[in-house]
């Protein structure tokens, strides 16, 4: 209980001095004057940089509402015209992420998730070990199939919460703190691998592509990302394994509880058929770019738009409106907004310059600079509320780092996005699913730090590996 208050204090505080220190913070840079080597249009795009930058990570105001105010903000400032301040609003990845919501919705209406989760289940087993094993690899599949952690989070935690209640753990219990950590976090850790699973993933894409690097297709993304991302998910759930080690458990119940939970489904409905059916497509489109040309945001739109279509789909506008996050799509529409004003404004390019010379990067190996971002990204997740956030405010900066170095953007954006988006493993609010598990009541937030701080190390070590070696081989540099 003290703990609880004592974060909610913190909460409180935060969101008090949040806008004061934006403004204070964003007035000082702007009387500081324009620094040499930046333009005037580059130092006005760091103020309001700043001053989001604060509003961010106290979420003094709501961020959707922090996203949106770098329209106004940015258009009265000079630093571009409205229209250009609202063309993330209308990039690629914002509406790949409506999209991705979308699917998800029909995966959750129909039940068709719920039913896998309990397939791959019933088919591994009912010890601790086995039932972390079958949640790890729902995890797994739905990553490919329900394009929303959040939306998996929703789908497995009645699940875990009924086996933990069923097998007597009604309070805190190591089975307990290992099932639910390993829920959220190999959740995370294999979003990394798929383009579509968390919204980070888009977000990189598109700073990619405003920094003038190559596009990541979905299939390019699962080659570089999918190996290191499946290790580190199996890693993930070995350790949390040792860490919390269950006491033990009558496997029976537990079976018992999921085959009840499977009969009680029936069997396969139509619309889950036509929803099944719909994701396949999806997927084998996205799987077969490199000969189709599709682009990913048009096949996931006209995937999500059959969802709708009478005799065919299974949704209607209520239930896409309920599960779309509005505010998710608002912070990545602004964010790619200041993302791209960081950029042609040159801003970008010279907080990276300043970074690179004050850190003592300069002659470098690139291996040694990929290392470097992704260790400061892997830590910085303690500050961020939100890997969304996280992903629109930092990219920007590797990217101008990239450049600073004379490097192609995708070398270090591309890492960056993956370790933004699947490692919030650090706190409790460093993501969305994070959240959602701590409100169950079983966990602390010293669990969080204690096993995120131990796996942020072989997380290091498995990207270091991947970057020497695979990533070479694939020809990423």
């Amino acid at each position: 209980m003290a703990e609880t208050i004592s974060v909610w204090n913190i909460d409180v505080l935060r969101q008090k001095i949040g806008v004061p220190l934006a403004g204070l913070v964003s007035l000082a840079i702007f009387f500081a004057g324009v620094p040499q080597g930046l333009s005037p249009e580059g130092h006005r795009a760091i103020v309001l940089f700043a001053g989001i930058f604060v509003l961010y990570i106290t979420e003094a105001i709501p961020l959707a509402a922090s996203s949106l105010l770098i329209v106004p903000i940015g258009a009265l400032m000079g630093i571009g015209t409205v229209k250009t301040m609202l063309e993330g609003f209308a990039s690629p990845s914002t509406y790949l992420i409506v999209g991705a919501f979308v699917l998800a919705v029909a995966m959750v209406k129909t039940r068709l998730a719920e039913r896998i989760t309990y397939l791959i289940l019933s088919k591994v087993g009912c010890s601790p070990m086995r039932i972390t094993l079958g949640v790890t690899l729902s995890n797994i599949v739905l990553a490919f199939l329900v394009p929303s952690s959040t939306a998996r989070t929703a789908i497995l935690l009645p699940v875990c919460l009924s086996i933990i209640s069923l097998l007597g753990n009604e309070g805190r219990s190591k089975f307990a703190v290992n099932l639910l950590l390993c829920l959220t976090f190999t959740n995370a850790t294999i979003s990394a691998g798929i383009l579509t699973a968390t919204v980070p993933n888009p977000v990189t894409v598109e700073f990619i592509l405003k920094a003038g690097g190559r596009d990541i297709s979905y299939t390019d993304w699962l080659f570089l990302g999918f190996p290191p991302a499946l290790l580190m998910t199996f890693v993930t759930w070995f350790v949390l394994l040792k860490m919390f080690p269950a006491e033990s458990i009558d496997d029976r119940k537990g079976l018992s509880l999921i085959q009840d939970g499977l009969a009680s489904l029936g069997k396969m409905t139509a619309a889950e058929w036509r929803t099944l059916v719909i994701f396949l497509a999806v997927v084998f489109l996205w799987a077969t770019q490199t000969w189709t040309k599709l682009d990913t945001t048009l096949v996931c739109l006209l995937g999500a738009c059959l969802l709708f279509f009478p005799r065919i789909g299974v949704i209607d506008w209520k239930d896409a409106n309920k599960g779309v996050s509005w505010q998710v799509v608002m912070i990545c529409g602004g964010g790619v907004s200041l993302g791209e004003m960081l950029m042609k404004t040159g801003a970008a390019k010279w907080m990276a310059n300043g970074i690179f010379t004050s850190l003592g990067l300069t002659g470098i190996s690139v291996l040694g600079l990929l290392l470097v971002v992704m260790l400061v990204l892997l830590y910085l997740h303690f500050i961020f509320v939100g890997t969304t956030a996280m992903a629109t405010a930092l990219l920007p900066i590797v990217a101008g780092l990239a450049q600073a170095a004379g490097l192609p953007p995708e070398i270090l954006v591309l890492p960056a996005g993956m370790i933004i988006g699947g490692y919030p493993l650090l706190m409790f609010y460093s993501t969305l699913p994070n959240i959602i598990v701590y409100g169950s009541g079983k966990l602390r937030v010293g669990d969080f730090v204690r096993a995120g701080s131990v796996l942020c190390i072989p997380a290091c070590v498995i990207y270091a590996i991947c970057a020497a070696t695979y990533w070479r081989w694939l020809g990423l540099f």
